[in-house]
């Protein structure tokens, strides 16, 4: 018989191990989504004669989209001058 406390570990190893590839497989679709996501905003901002610009130094919750001289927040509405 395994004693109870190796029994135990065994389970919590499996547990462990269970858990650590599930994250590796959410990351990979996370990362894969980002991808996508990035590939969509470029393509939006070239079809808009938009270019995309550093991160918002106000929020830092988007990036600075660029037109006519101009550097916009999306979402704190943010406004610079280039």
């Amino acid at each position: 018989m395994i004693p109870q406390q190796r029994r135990n570990e065994s389970i919590s190893e499996r547990q462990v191990a269970a858990d650590l590839k599930r994250l590796k497989r959410q990351v990979a679709k996370t990362e894969a989504e980002q991808r996508r996501l990035r590939n969509t905003i470029r393509g939006l901002a070239r079809e808009t004669d938009v270019s995309l610009g550093c991160s918002c130094p106000h929020c830092e919750q988007a990036y600075m989209l660029v037109r006519d001289g101009l550097m916009y927040c999306p979402s704190c509405s943010n406004r610079l001058s280039v």
